[in-house]
């Protein structure tokens, strides 16, 4: 079957400032309020609905919430990214899991007016325990495998950069193993999983964050190859439509990939993009896609 799904990890940004080892003190509400909105904006324009994983703490601000609760209006699926997004929640013991997932699930869930379906783990980092647990709670998908060797490798570099220049990142290095397990959809831990999409052979990583790196040219280079992939799980980040000047970002957080490319640049690159996933594929939710994906 040939099928797409474009997914939203809203991470906030006191997120950001822990990844780089940085004081969250000056961490906004920019990816809500500037990049999530922009994303929702583009979606309506093209006529598709995306998934939209949240971090649930998140709601308990009112602009968070309202945004949230409008997108859900909106036809957009809410997923589960967790209550507080603990970049460890594989080292922790089960009850703490599945605390996390469960005060996730609630609110969540009330926002959206319906039981959250799908769930993406921080990080990316995803064992049996946790799919054991989602598997429990009738969840109908996990989408955190992310099985890149280039990202993997690049992670694995700056977090050792980090550590010389003596800062800590609070995120974590998966098994290695994880680089090169199956990148289709399939069933892990009576749980269908939905890979995040890399290109076949090479398993370069298809994200937000890479496309901005590659921009419009290399785009047009590796296009030609992601026809080749039959179901497609785009997946980016709301701090991708956010501008570091225009939006008042700190500045500290330039070392951020995404902040470094310009509004008008990210809005007409991830156009193109969009407009080739409807067009040749056809997009979906990741929920009202799962149940096709889990019959074939």
């Amino acid at each position: 079957m040939r099928a797409a799904a474009i997914n939203v990890d809203i991470d906030s940004l006191y997120l950001y400032y822990r990844i780089h080892g940085l004081d969250e003190a000056n961490a906004t509400d920019a990816v809500w309020e500037r990049g999530v909105v922009r994303f929702a904006e583009l979606f309506d324009e093209l006529g598709v609905k995306a998934t939209f994983f949240v971090v649930a703490q998140d709601l308990e601000r009112p602009g968070p919430r309202r945004i949230a609760a409008e997108l859900a209006a909106a036809g957009h699926e809410l997923g589960s990214h967790t209550f507080s997004h603990p970049y460890d929640l594989t080292r922790k013991g089960r009850a703490s899991i599945a605390d996390e997932i469960d005060r996730a699930h609630d609110v969540i869930s009330a926002v959206r007016g319906a039981p959250v379906r799908g769930f993406r783990a921080p990080g990316y980092t995803i064992t049996r325990e946790v799919l054991e647990l989602l598997a429990e709670r009738g969840y109908a998908y996990d989408s955190s495998l992310f099985p890149a060797p280039p990202y993997y490798l690049a992670k694995a570099a700056y977090m050792a950069m980090l550590r010389l220049r003596g800062k800590k990142s609070q995120s974590i290095l998966d098994r290695p193993s994880i680089m090169w397990q199956r990148r289709t959809p399939h069933t892990r831990h009576g749980l269908l999983e939905i890979p995040v999409t890399v290109l076949p052979w090479l398993r370069l990583h298809v994200i937000g964050t890479s496309l901005l790196q590659l921009k419009d040219r290399g785009y047009s280079v590796i296009r030609p190859w992601l026809q080749r992939v039959e179901v497609v799980n785009l997946e980016l980040h709301g701090i991708d439509l956010c501008d570091l000047e225009t939006d008042g970002i700190d500045p500290v957080l330039k070392t951020q990939p995404d902040l470094r490319v310009d509004l008008p640049t990210k809005l007409r690159l991830f156009r193109r993009v969009f407009t080739d996933l409807r067009d040749d594929w056809g997009v979906e939710t990741l929920e009202a896609l799962a149940p096709r994906l889990a019959s074939a």
